[in-house]
């Protein structure tokens, strides 16, 4: 059964699929196409990230007691399970991908002479235990961890002020739009990674109006890190970093008394980075029990951990190849955060002569009724329990 989301909750879980992977690395790579109006690259992503997310909406709307696993396999058994399996595998992918891109960054800024396996192994151990727990565990994990990611990303540019130069967002007015978009497309992939929410959340709970709010504050937050990345790095030097989101931290000074403190930051964001593996984890796991409904999805988190593992060391021999994926990945990433919304949009509609509301108080009313005939067979079996006793015993009970 899904679990009820408030506004605030949904709001940060979109913050939470769409910022922490695109903070990591694909900056760099819109810097580089972009150059100083990297941060327009985001405007494009935006409007079709809404456009996507409203048509997601709507469809919720049609199966509102339902998640879109749910409702895919209701309505068209076949395709439906056919394009919840894609989307699996999608996001398998992408739970790979994740957890050597976030294994390579702790071993790089935190923990240099740890093996990569050992820190990997050790986020799947606490992904797998977040899971576990449900989607409550996921949101509150959002709660806490995205809040503080927010903070941290208002007080960042106070304390940049001595590094800032703004000539380095100079020209200001000329814009290469074909430049902007070529950064658009290196954003793209890891910034719509929001298109799993629907699957996870019944129809009722998600509201267009959260999600909104969620991808606007998105975009604004990660505007704001572009553009101090390059007032304060400048685009020579960000262009060429791997992570330059970590160079920026590298660049707070706190008087003299305080160095590293890029160390703090970097251990501040780890457990939102943590908390997005784990909710690839769920949502590949939760898939799977709506494709299969005699599958425990509970049961299936580390069989599915284990995969993600080996395919993170399979697909990826090193970091400079997941960089350099990048580009083709967005051609992937199109198909399933655009055009599936477009078809499931037009096609996945309620049955002909059948309106959404009956439908789902048909369903309701199902549900009650086999509460009802399960109370009515268990009072039927405690009377036939109690007679058997009482003929056993000649009548009442006696006291002994």
């Amino acid at each position: 059964m899904n679990q009820g989301v408030t506004n605030r909750q949904l709001v940060l879980l979109v913050m939470l699929l769409s910022i922490t992977g695109t903070l990591i690395q694909p900056h760099a790579q819109a810097i580089y196409h972009a150059e100083q109006h990297a941060y327009l690259s985001y405007i494009p992503l935006f409007l079709v990230m809404t456009c996507s997310m409203w048509m997601l909406n709507r469809v919720q709307q049609r199966f509102s007691n339902q998640d879109l696993f749910e409702s895919l396999v209701e309505r068209h058994p076949f395709m439906g399970r056919v394009i919840g399996l894609l989307y699996i595998l999608f996001f398998l992918f992408v739970f790979a991908r994740d957890i050597r891109l976030i294994g390579d960054y702790v071993s790089i800024t935190l923990l240099e002479t740890t093996p990569i396996s050992i820190i990997v192994l050790s986020l799947l151990v606490m992904a797998v235990f977040i899971v576990r727990g449900g989607l409550g565990s996921l949101i509150g994990m959002s709660e806490l961890y995205v809040t503080l990611f927010i903070l941290i990303s208002l007080v960042v540019p106070f304390m940049l002020v001595q590094q800032v130069d703004l000539a380095n967002l100079m020209p200001y007015f000329y814009i290469d739009v074909a430049d902007v978009g070529r950064g658009s497309w290196y954003l793209f992939s890891f910034f719509g990674e929001m298109i799993a929410l629907p699957f996870v959340v019944k129809g009722s709970d998600f509201r267009f109006k959260s999600v909104l709010w969620g991808i606007t504050i998105s975009t604004l937050l990660l505007i704001l890190v572009l553009i101090e990345t390059i007032t304060s790095i400048g685009v020579p030097v960000a262009s060429r970093l791997v992570y330059p989101s970590y160079e920026l931290a590298r660049q707070l000074q706190i008087s003299d008394f305080l160095d590293r403190f890029d160390l703090a930051l970097a251990a501040a964001t780890l457990p939102a980075m943590i908390t997005k593996i784990a909710f690839d984890l769920y949502f590949i796991c939760w898939g799977l029990k709506r494709m299969i409904p005699k599958v425990s999805g509970k049961i299936m988190t580390g069989p599915v951990a284990l995969v993600g593992f080996v395919c993170a060391f399979w697909f990826f021999k090193n970091a400079i190849q997941l960089f350099r994926f990048t580009r083709e990945w967005t051609w992937i990433a199109i198909l399933f955060e655009v055009l599936f919304p477009i078809i499931l949009f037009v096609f996945l509609r309620p049955r002909r002569g059948e309106p959404a509301a009956s439908r789902q108080g048909d369903t309701q009313r199902k549900t009650e009724q086999k509460h009802q005939d399960q109370e009515k067979k268990n009072d039927e079996s405690d009377k036939e329990g109690k007679t058997k006793r009482d003929d056993m015993q000649g009548g009442e009970l006696q006291p002994s």
